[in-house]
């Protein structure tokens, strides 16, 4: 039986409004705390009242065709998700850090009424937007048990995948800076996704379930003592959103899918479908962590068992909607079903962005090969390729980005830092270059008086070929 709830998230509502929708995100960019990033804004320093948005970006984007699984890694995710999350920050109260006036102008900017304004009229539409293909026929018919299962599939997903990823870091002599990036996805966005399950139980959406039932990010796996601990041991010391400029789109679309969700009374049943695929998710990575960081540990800690933990995870998973079946019907289950399938998606894409992120910065020396054979391939086969040339000046700074190609930075005249980690500095200098794969984050500063760099397009079974050997593989 195919029961009648309407999808979570729904952009064809909006059909025929993008361009009305991008004129208010334009304004909403506009506002200073969104100004892209200076040179000296790679971290931010404890300054919660400011978001590099990149607002240029908007400019050229058209927010007609709604995100799909396939690009949420490009701009037009990144772009979204970094404004639902500035929206939703708008409710967060963060005092200024000192007396100074300079510090309370820019507490009382960044929440002024007309940017809330602002933030309230965009945000379902942005919502939309992103969110769309969570909802894509999702059959939110089956059983309590089916539900139940899929959430013991995020842990062992995110339990294969941790374990996958840990070993290339190890492999690649990336261990420690890649638990860095790591940790910004995570334990640095962790607040936020905390702030969502706070304001979900303070609106009373998650009011049907026992208290000793529902979802948490809080408790022994991962240990809040064991993160604060490995991210002093990877160098990450400053608050949160410090490093804004290196979340990934997918790891702010969790956190936005949490607030979204939170925000909606009518979706409460779905906010905790949704909660409880966060916390699979949030059990495997402190699995995962107990595994590569066992030195970090406090001596005598028994290891968790994650079969146990998994079980106890679907108990409570079953008793909450099992209750809310009695009470409110099949309906409830099947909306706290989409929540649960609209975090199962999320997370999948997730590991693909990370771990697509992180091969592409742990072999950063191999990529720098690529441009230089897949440069001279140009020069030998397609000397007319598709490029575009950039004349920037010192200290320009590039707020980090992606781009929805394949393509190479060719050093022509002057000097560049490249990065995409916290405390990356790749030096490229006249001659030097590195290919970008689709969707990868990174950003530059010019260091030289004036920097003259071309990026051609690069096809992407070019990139494959290449790709495939990190790993031993030959294309099909």
């Amino acid at each position: 039986m195919t029961l009648a709830v309407p999808p979570l998230f729904d952009f064809s509502s909006f059909d025929g409004q993008s361009e009305h929708y991008l004129s208010l995100i334009k304004q909403f960019a506009a506002a200073t705390p969104f100004r892209s990033a200076t040179v000296d804004e790679l971290v931010l320093d404890g300054d919660y009242h400011r978001r590099p948005l990149r607002p240029e970006d908007f400019e050229f984007l058209k927010f007609r065709k709604p995100v799909r699984s396939h690009n949420v890694s490009r701009l037009p995710a990144l772009a979204s998700n970094r404004t639902l999350m500035s929206i939703y920050e708008l409710d967060v109260a963060r005092l200024p850090k000192s007396p100074d006036a300079g510090e309370w102008a820019r507490y009382i900017d960044f929440y002024r009424d007309g940017t809330r304004a602002l933030g309230a009229q965009i945000a379902p539409f942005l919502e939309a937007y992103a969110f769309d293909y969570l909802a894509l026929d999702a059959d939110a018919a089956v059983s309590l048990d089916a539900a139940a299962a899929r959430l013991a599939g995020i842990v062992d997903e995110e339990s294969a995948f941790w374990e996958a990823s840990f070993a290339r870091l190890m492999r690649n002599d990336y261990l420690e800076e890649g638990l860095r990036f790591i940790m910004v996805q995570r334990w640095a966005l962790a607040v936020s996704k905390r702030r969502a399950f706070a304001r979900a139980n303070a609106g009373g959406l998650m009011d049907f379930v026992p208290a000793d039932a529902r979802p948490t990010l809080d408790g022994d796996l991962p240990d809040d003592a064991l993160l604060k601990r490995i991210a002093s041991f990877v160098g990450l010391t400053r608050e949160q959103h410090a490093y804004w400029q290196f979340y990934l789109p997918t790891s702010l679309a969790k956190c936005n899918l949490l607030y979204a969700l939170a925000r909606r009374p009518d979706r409460a049943f779905a906010f905790v479908g949704a909660a409880f695929a966060a916390e699979a998710e949030w059990l495997a990575f402190g699995i995962g962590l107990e595994r590569a960081c066992a030195h970090l540990q406090p001596t005598g800690r028994k290891p968790a068992d994650p079969a146990a933990r998994r079980a106890e995870l679907a108990a409570r998973f079953t008793r909450a909607f099992g209750e809310a079946a009695q009470r409110y019907g099949d309906a409830a289950v099947a909306q706290g079903v989409q929540g649960v399938v609209a975090g199962e998606r999320i997370a999948e894409r997730g590991r693909w962005d990370l771990g697509e992120q992180l091969r592409w910065l742990s072999a950063i020396r191999r990529y720098v090969e690529f441009a230089h054979r897949i440069s001279k391939r140009i020069d030998a086969e397609c000397p007319d390729i598709d490029r575009e040339t950039f004349v920037e000046p010192l200290e320009m700074c590039s707020t980090t980005h992606v781009h929805n190609d394949h393509r190479l930075v060719t050093i022509q005249e002057g000097d560049m830092l490249f990065w995409g980690n916290v405390g990356m500095q790749l030096d490229m200098h006249p001659g030097d270059m590195v290919l970008i794969p689709d969707g990868r984050l990174h950003g530059s500063t010019v260091t030289s008086p004036e920097c003259t760099y071309h990026q051609p397009i690069i096809p992407d079974d070019w990139v494959q070929t290449l790709v495939a050997e990190l790993d031993g593989k030959t294309p099909a």
